[in-house]
């Protein structure tokens, strides 16, 4: 008989997938892989493996059909095989088909309820299906149980900073970008979060820190960093910031007007401080601002002194 009609075993079958991954040969592995299959050289017993690794290697080569229908057909040969389900899931997942996705995840952890990467994936089809409130459980309970992983650990920050919980999410935020340093929005999440509770001279470090490493966030650092050097009064240090949006984008100029407008809300008696600094650099706005009241008589808002208190508590 020839050797190449004998039955493979699992450790043949091992070997040359290690063998093809190692040598990043996707496509041999996936020719192998067929060929074994239809030969019916691969043990029954095998056959959900086979097809699951088939899968995958169609992934490799960007053929997302052909790995659907091997993760299908391993899961018909082993109903309850849990990485061919998993696999499925993911790519319902990156095709946007979540409730599919979802439902894949739910069926691994009525399987196996410790398995972190489909309660974590599960998180995320209900945080991209607009529903955070049944996310956030998926994503805190990922990141109490890996706590290395940096995704779980963005995904509760982001979430809880949707919810507008900014102290809770903070060291979600901060774990995340201590897994992964130039992850950048956990940074963003840092800044955001720091100022939304009031820690404006972290706040401001963190900026500074966002701006000088570029890469993106510069827009929404200078913003961030703008806002929170008014609240601790040095508001021609933040005009300056706010002006390097215009020099960023033509359009921020109506961020200017805007954010001199909520001035004479939040800290009247700064406006004028404010619209001045813009002017030297922008005279073209005057007319825009000429709109604006400043309210010159107005009492101070106490509003600065109440977050200066809580910022140095």
């Amino acid at each position: 008989m020839s050797t190449s009609n004998l039955p493979i075993d699992e450790n043949s079958l091992r070997d040359k997938i290690c063998s093809l991954k190692d040598q990043r040969e996707y496509r041999s592995l996936a020719e192998y892989l067929i060929g074994a299959l239809a030969s019916g050289r691969v043990p029954s017993n095998l056959h959900a493996k086979a097809y699951n690794e088939l899968g995958l290697a169609h992934l490799q080569l960007d053929e997302a059909l052909e790995a659907e229908k091997a993760f299908i057909a391993a899961i018909e040969h082993d109903p309850d095989a849990i990485n061919p389900r998993f696999n499925l899931g993911n790519i319902a997942l990156y095709a946007q088909k979540y409730t599919q996705g979802l439902n894949l995840f739910r069926e691994i952890l009525e399987k196996e309820p410790e398995h972190i990467g489909a309660r974590f994936h599960a998180g995320l089809c209900l945080a991209m299906s607009d529903k955070p409130d049944e996310a956030l459980p998926y994503f805190m309970y990922s990141a109490s149980a890996a706590p290395e992983a940096m995704g779980p650990n963005f995904w509760s920050g982001e979430t809880l900073l949707s919810k507008k919980r900014f102290e809770d999410a903070l060291p979600y935020f901060r774990k995340a970008a201590e897994i992964t340093p130039d992850h950048r929005e956990s940074q963003r999440g840092i800044a955001i979060c720091l100022f939304e509770t009031w820690q404006f001279e972290e706040c401001i470090d963190q900026c500074d820190a966002l701006i000088l490493s570029g890469k993106g966030s510069e827009y929404l650092a200078f913003q961030i960093k703008g806002d929170a050097l008014i609240e601790i009064g040095e508001i021609e240090s933040a005009a300056l910031c706010h002006l390097q949006l215009a020099d960023m984008d033509f359009d921020a100029r109506d961020f200017l007007v805007m954010r001199a407008k909520e001035l004479t809300k939040q800290y009247p008696n700064d406006v004028s401080r404010y619209i001045d600094t813009v002017l030297d650099v922008i005279p073209e706005l005057k007319r825009a601002f000429d709109r604006i009241s400043t309210h010159d008589d107005a009492a101070e808002n106490p509003a600065r002194s109440t977050k200066e208190e809580a910022s140095d508590a």
